[in-house]
């Protein structure tokens, strides 16, 4: 059997991206608490380091107070800090246009993301999605452009499925209400806790 491109899909509970660095960096101890885990790291990272201000959008201080709390979602400053960190090329590959962006491109080792428009999963390399996942490949080489061209169509093949969400149209799984663009989920999201969206 040839290796192949999976997803393995973490909660949609806000903490989705440190949850799925958490995952392709440290499999063997990922647990529920790992996504908290991975945003202290985040937090310790910006105490001992100088960060541009103009980044952080924030000042320093209150940048940790809003990336601590559980109920708001990380991005691609997140992702960039965890390249440094790591020192790990990261690829975060978007459903609904195939684009790739990548993080640390010095590094010589990477990992794959996987970012549907609202919500991140890791991706790996196994044999198929019933595999262990104590099997799963998460570390690769920059330079293996194999493994870059099978989790481009892997992701390209998820937006043939419609699993992306487009911002025109957006309802929350949880209660039903629907929104016409990504501000007014975002609204909803901070008001609610309600973080699981779909596409209509």
């Amino acid at each position: 059997m040839e290796l192949q491109a999976i997803r393995r899909e973490v909660d949609a509970d806000n903490s989705c991206l440190f949850s799925s660095i958490a995952y392709l960096i440290d499999r063997e101890n990922f647990s529920s608490e790992s996504g908290l885990r991975f945003r202290q790291i985040i937090v310790d990272y910006l105490l001992l380091n100088k960060i541009d201000p103009i980044l952080l959008d924030l000042p320093k201080d209150q940048y940790i107070e809003y990336i601590i709390d559980p109920r708001n979602w990380g991005g691609a400053l997140e992702v960039k800090m965890f390249s440094d960190i790591f020192k790990k090329q990261i690829h975060c590959i978007d459903v609904k246009t195939n684009r790739v962006d990548s993080y640390g491109n010095e590094n010589e080792m990477c990992i794959y993301l996987l970012y549907n428009g609202i919500h991140y999963d890791p991706l790996v390399m196994n044999f198929d999605s019933d595999s262990d996942s104590i099997t799963d490949i998460t570390i690769f080489s920059s330079y293996d452009n194999e493994v870059y061209e099978l989790m481009k169509l892997y992701v390209f093949e998820c937006k043939n499925r419609g699993e992306y969400v487009d911002f025109s149209n957006i309802q929350c799984e949880y209660c039903k209400m629907k929104f016409a663009n990504q501000n007014d989920a975002a609204e909803h999201m901070i008001n609610t806790s309600h973080s699981n969206f779909i596409q209509i």
